[in-house]
């Protein structure tokens, strides 16, 4: 192994503002009870503890630098799909709480 590959392919970011589009999905709400659906949607996260915020790597002792370097660049691409994961749960949330708002009035 002496070259390294790409993957996934970079000619497909994803450059997406989630912030917006929380604030968007709560802008129905009256502020009083939009910050109490903030709160539910911070106990979601919280509720995956470190599953999507941490990762552990371990590499063969006797691996070159070039073999070293592709397992870290596939590590760290594996964790930022786990945060884009993070944050479509946390858009699909938020529209499961202001459902249920809209319902219950």
């Amino acid at each position: 192994m002496t070259q390294i590959i790409e993957f996934p392919i970079p000619n497909n970011p994803r450059n997406h503002d989630y912030d917006a589009d929380i604030e968007e999905i709560l802008a129905s709400i009256p502020a009083k009870n939009r910050e109490k659906l903030r709160f539910e949607l911070i106990k979601t996260i919280d509720s995956y503890d470190t599953y999507f915020t941490q990762w552990s790597l371990s590499l063969p002792e006797q691996c070159d630098e070039t073999l070293k370097k592709q397992i870290y660049d596939l590590a760290h691409q594996e964790h930022g799909r786990k945060i884009r994961m993070l944050k479509d749960i946390m858009l699909l949330k938020a529209r499961l709480l202001v459902s249920e708002y809209h319902k219950s009035r």
